[in-house]
């Protein structure tokens, strides 16, 4: 019984009012039983706190047979009820990123420079993708349903190199004199932090 699991047994004894509302409440002899008690919360949180909206929306759509006909034509539905990823284009990333310049800055140029970029990606005359750009900034490959928090951003700053925040959805680009070195240096970072997360 080590200083870890006297630290577990405390843990368990200040959260023991929420351990018991969700029944996961359990006497600990172990270290491996937080194994357990991990197990059953997720089990909780997943699976049986979920089942009594699923049952209700399920009884929902029986109504007037709709629950029926989702069962005998499912291709049909498909469209309405799941999420399909919207296609990335120029545009669409072009207005989804907010842009935010040094004072100081061209504007007008670092506009230019960004949006070319994302045209020409989008037209294959770039080493990487749209979706690509979207997971250096994001960490995502497609944009979310319900949107991301906070909105994604592009900064144009003084520094060297791009670098992307995914925990901030933000973009940190270089303001560089020429587009070629833009699209230059844009390209190798994304490449390189994409293969390091493949490596990972």
């Amino acid at each position: 019984w080590s200083k870890y699991a006297c630290s577990l047994e405390s843990a368990i004894s200040d959260c023991s009012d929420y351990l018991a509302s969700i029944e996961c409440l359990k006497p600990v002899t172990a270290l491996h039983d937080k194994n357990i008690l991990v197990n059953e919360i997720l089990n909780h949180h997943v699976i049986r706190r979920t089942l009594l909206p699923l049952e209700s929306f399920r009884q929902g759509l029986k109504t007037l047979g709709v629950l029926e006909k989702i069962q005998m034509n499912p291709e049909a539905f498909c469209s309405i009820l799941c999420h399909k990823p919207e296609k990335l284009s120029a545009k669409l990333l072009g207005d989804l990123f907010t842009i935010h310049y040094l004072s100081g800055t061209d504007k007008a140029r670092c506009l230019d420079f960004w949006m070319g970029y994302l045209q020409e990606t989008e037209g294959g005359e770039s080493s990487v993708t749209l979706e690509d750009i979207l997971v250096f900034a994001t960490g995502i490959r497609s944009i979310p349903p319900i949107g991301f928090d906070p909105d994604p951003s592009v900064m144009f700053q003084h520094i060297k190199y791009p670098i992307g925040k995914r925990d901030l959805n933000c973009l940190q680009l270089p303001i560089t004199k020429s587009y070629e070195n833009f699209k230059k240096v844009l390209d190798i970072a994304i490449r390189r932090a994409l293969l390091q997360t493949r490596i990972c």
